[in-house]
């Protein structure tokens, strides 16, 4: 259980209090939820996007799944499109494939937070790796968000 040095240094920088919470070994972050005791709506799951123009990072909860539309009309860019999980290291070096923090301004990525995380007490994410999550106030959160874009960009699993 670590995390990502550039995790940890955005949020000393940003002078938040978190905690990581271990976990057993998981592969999702649904599983992480799970194996943390913690609820998947309070997990916050990233999704990296990209197009010719770059990056973009979606943060939603783990209970529901990326609408690509809801993206598209909050971005204007029709052809963003999931980066596949193999060329993540190149983006995230100091984070195990899988394992992303939704934290895209700390790796120099435009952010969209899904709005469902505006009144959660405690918001949980992956560190960096399959074995913790960092838990923090959901405040503090939301502060580390401040100039990101907050839309709907969530649904319920099909």
């Amino acid at each position: 259980m670590t995390i990502a040095s550039t995790v940890s240094q955005f949020l000393d920088d940003h002078s938040v209090s978190y905690r990581v919470i271990p976990h057993a070994h998981s592969a999702t972050s649904r599983e992480s939820a799970h194996a943390a005791n913690v609820r998947e709506d309070r997990v916050a799951k990233a999704i990296l996007l990209r197009d010719n123009q770059g990056l973009v990072m979606a943060v939603i909860p783990a209970s529901g799944s990326l609408d690509l539309r809801a993206v598209h009309d909050e971005t204007g860019r029709n052809q963003l499109e999931m980066v596949p999980e193999s060329d993540l290291g190149k983006t995230f070096p100091d984070c195990e494939l899988g394992a992303l923090p939704p934290l895209g301004q700390a790796y120099g990525i435009s952010t969209l937070l899904d709005s469902s995380f505006g009144h959660c007490d405690t918001v949980y994410f992956e560190s960096g790796d399959h074995e913790g999550l960092v838990a923090m106030d959901g405040r503090d959160f939301d502060q580390l968000y401040q100039g990101s874009h907050r839309c709907d960009i969530s649904k319920d699993w099909p």
